[in-house]
């Protein structure tokens, strides 16, 4: 009995080992010199995991590996062979004992030389296929954030609507923080510099942030909803990493449509003084020699219609009334004198008599 169990323990081991070796050599079969085969006995060559080979670009960190795959199975033997760039002949000073012929493709500690496209086939008797991968090392570049110019831009919204600016980066050696800054007070050193430590600004809420992608480069928009008199200003874009901090800055104004611009036009030509300073104005004349300014005496005409302003009068309207006074005033001054004349005549005509 205990031989039995015994057997049956190296008997499962052997099993389990086997199937893990089938697994990582790809094939559903068979083992041959390292290679994945299988048991049928005219096949032509096949990749397994196609879904997985339609992976075509890969974009890898320097100084890193990867593993090219390219699993297929077929009728017995497989010959695998990887190429770069055409050439069979791969050269890696890391990697001077580099195989070719096994159906994974190991690259360690990359380096950007190592980019291009990496072909493999798989043939046998019965005929060949190919997958080719483009591979990128993407170098890590040790820098602080670059933003692109012209962005922000200065924006102008009627108040009520939305607005939105964006900000670029062109270069970052790590992914950068993003932030928005509305200032109060424009600093009197702008636009040659900002004292981010001692100006008054304040960080605009996260939640209106977005991330955009713009001619490749990526960047985050900030968007202003239900644009109010508060929100205009200077707004700064700041972007940092471990190694610096780069920032632009933009101004949002107000629009001001058609009708409110003649509205404010008219205001300023119709504009009238108020009570309380017609009230304290005297009207001076400086003397010729520079001294103190002596007072001129207003004639009474000039008082009436100060008053008519003060009263808020049309100045057309209070011209017709003052016209009217005066001819009312002439004719009973007619009146009267022709008057006085006619009885000084029946006068004279009775004393004659």
């Amino acid at each position: 009995m205990r031989k039995r169990a015994v057997w049956r323990v190296v008997f499962a081991a052997w099993t389990f080992a086997t199937q893990i070796a089938t697994d990582e050599a790809g094939g559903n079969g068979l083992i041959h010199n390292g290679q994945p085969t299988s048991s049928s006995s005219s096949a032509s060559p096949r990749f397994v995991d196609s879904i997985r080979m339609q992976q075509t670009f890969i974009a890898w960190p320097a100084r890193h590996s990867v593993r090219l795959k390219c699993k297929a199975s077929g009728s017995s033997p497989l010959r695998f062979q990887w190429l770069k760039d055409g050439d069979p002949s791969i050269h890696r000073r890391l990697q001077p004992r580099l195989k070719t012929n096994m159906w994974y493709l190991k690259l360690k500690d990359l380096l950007p030389l190592d980019s291009g496209k990496y072909t493999c086939i798989v043939s046998n008797t019965y005929g060949s296929i190919n997958h080719t991968y483009t591979l990128r090392v993407v170098e890590k570049s040790r820098t602080k954030p670059i933003l692109k110019c012209g962005f922000p831009k200065n924006t102008s919204v009627q108040l009520g609507q939305n607005a939105s600016m964006t900000c670029i980066v062109l270069i970052s050696g790590t992914l950068p923080d993003f932030r928005w800054l509305k200032w109060n007070n424009i600093p009197s050193t702008f636009p040659n510099s900002l004292d981010f430590e001692n100006g008054s600004y304040t960080l605009v809420n996260p939640r209106q942030y977005q991330t955009v992608h713009v001619g490749g480069k990526y960047g985050v928009e900030v968007n202003i909803g239900n644009v109010t008199p508060n929100d205009l200003g200077l707004y700064t874009c700041y972007v940092s990493n471990h190694l610096g901090f780069d920032y632009m800055s933009a101004f949002l104004s107000e629009k001001k449509g058609r009708r409110r611009e003649s509205e404010d036009a008219l205001s300023v030509m119709t504009k009238r003084p108020k009570t309380k300073d017609l009230a304290n104005h005297k009207n001076t004349e400086s003397t010729p020699f520079g001294g103190t300014n002596a007072t001129v005496r207003i004639p009474p005409a000039k008082q009436a219609i100060s008053r008519a302003r003060e009263a808020k009068i049309p100045l057309s309207v209070f011209i017709g009334v003052l016209s009217t006074w005066a001819v009312i005033t002439t004719t009973a001054l007619l009146w009267c004198h022709l008057y006085h004349k006619k009885i000084m005549a029946e006068k004279t005509g009775i004393e004659l008599s």
